[in-house]
């Protein structure tokens, strides 16, 4: 069997089988229970009836056997033919005949085979040869006694099923499967770098969660192409000022060599060295997909040793085992920068690192004594190159990469971040990670 290609095709094939394949059964029940037992019913009251018939006819005076004709025609739409006139076999299209010679076989003890021949009006009729004690009598019945069609009927019912079946499934599946044309042809947009609109979150449940789930998917993925572009925009531009500067330096240096000048030109290869390896850290970080169980307190307590052995002051209290599903390379990566920020603008106070586990989520905060930062500008921080600081310099103003990579490896693990203002000054950097969606 060649099934269609499409998923309309199938999914309207399968349902009009499955109401076919209904349909039959239901036929097959109806025929079986009721039907058949009717029409077994009907024939034995027939049978009995004829052949009554014919014994009376045998017993009964010979002049009044026309009263007898015109009663029994009149009351039982059954005659006698006599004398028996010419009859031949016939095609029998209703199982009414052959139930109906069983039971005249069965009372009469012998084998009775139906015969038809047609009336002055042109009427089929169907005799049956009866023995008696005196002979045979021959005994018949119109058609029209019989004018009934139920496989006609069946037929229909199956046809004009059929019919209205192939229509509800054709309607049905386009139903279902237009939203998920919308959705393949909002995808091939996607693809093509194109944001498309919006899709309408409504109809069934699961059709809407996933037309919403599409859509906030969509507005991630503009957002992290627009993210991208600003990255590569800044990069771009952070390059080409240090390379000018060298560019300058290394003319000047040819004609007189000056240690400070060649100091500058390390500095800023340093610093182009450095943003080259933020930029190759996000993109390895971006690329992890496997999750792993682990230690938070073992990863905690392995970044502040590191933060330590380069003279910075960390303190945290180690608690129970915390035993979690994350991508840990994202993890790192987010409290390296958020410890590093606590760090630079900490104006060398101590950082502290806390934890908290709860049924819904896991919380780590990193908590610094610096400035602090305005709750206007706590959105803007996270995009990529914004800095309080206005300073250009690495040594005072960074990157501006932290956060925004923070922000972006938050999203892409559906965690969250935020900021907050510290009692007694200072920031409070959280980070929150749902249980349900630990991986």
């Amino acid at each position: 069997m060649i099934l269609p290609r499409t998923l309309f095709g199938r999914t309207a094939l399968v349902i009009a089988l499955v109401s076919f394949a209904f349909q039959l059964f239901t036929i097959a029940i109806i025929t079986y229970f009721a039907l058949v037992p009717l029409g077994r019913n009907a024939t034995s009251d027939l049978a009995a009836l004829m052949i009554e018939t014919a014994e009376k006819w045998q017993s009964e005076p010979v002049e009044e056997r026309p009263w007898m004709q015109e009663r029994i025609g009149r009351l039982y739409h059954i005659q006698v033919q006599d004398p028996p006139g010419e009859v031949a076999a016939f095609t029998r299209m209703l199982p009414y005949f052959q139930l109906l010679e069983t039971a005249l076989s069965s009372r009469t003890g012998e084998s009775i085979v139906l015969r038809a021949s047609h009336g002055e009006d042109g009427e089929e009729w169907y005799w049956a040869d009866l023995p008696t004690e005196n002979g045979k009598v021959r005994v018949g019945f119109p058609a029209s006694r019989v004018d009934v069609q139920p496989w006609l009927a069946m037929l229909l019912i199956l046809a004009v099923g059929t019919l209205v079946t192939l229509n509800t499934s054709a309607g049905l599946a386009s139903w279902l499967i237009r939203p998920l044309s919308r959705l393949a042809s909002a995808t091939q947009r996607i693809g093509q770098g194109q944001r498309p609109e919006p899709l309408a979150e409504t109809g069934p449940t699961e059709l809407a969660t996933l037309a919403r789930e599409f859509n906030r998917m969509g507005e991630q993925v503009e957002e992290l192409l627009a993210n991208r572009t600003t990255l590569l925009a800044g990069i771009s531009h952070d390059l080409r000022t240090p390379l000018a500067r060298i560019q300058l330096a290394l003319g000047m240096l040819s004609e007189k060599p000056d240690r400070d000048l060649i100091d500058r030109v390390l500095r800023d290869v340093e610093g182009m060295n450095e943003l080259i390896a933020r930029c190759l850290e996000v993109s390895r970080d971006f690329a992890e997909q496997e999750t792993v169980d682990m230690n938070l307190c073992d990863l905690l307590a392995e970044i502040a040793a590191e933060f330590m052995q380069a003279g910075a002051v960390i303190r945290g209290n180690k608690g129970p085992d915390c035993r979690i599903q994350v991508r840990p390379l994202s993890l790192k990566r987010i409290l390296v920068n958020l410890i590093d920020n606590a760090v630079r603008y900490g104006g060398g106070a101590p950082v502290d690192i806390e934890y908290a586990l709860g049924d819904e989520a896991i919380e780590i905060r990193v908590l610094d004594r610096g400035p602090g930062i305005p709750a206007e500008e706590r959105e803007a921080v996270f995009r990529p190159f914004y800095r309080l600081e206005p300073s250009r310099s690495s040594r005072t103003g960074g990157s501006g990469l932290g956060l925004a990579i923070v922000r972006q490896l938050a999203g892409a693990n559906g965690w969250s971040v935020t900021l907050a203002e510290r009692p007694g000054g200072g920031t409070i950097a959280g980070v929150r990670i749902p249980s349900s969606r630990q991986g």
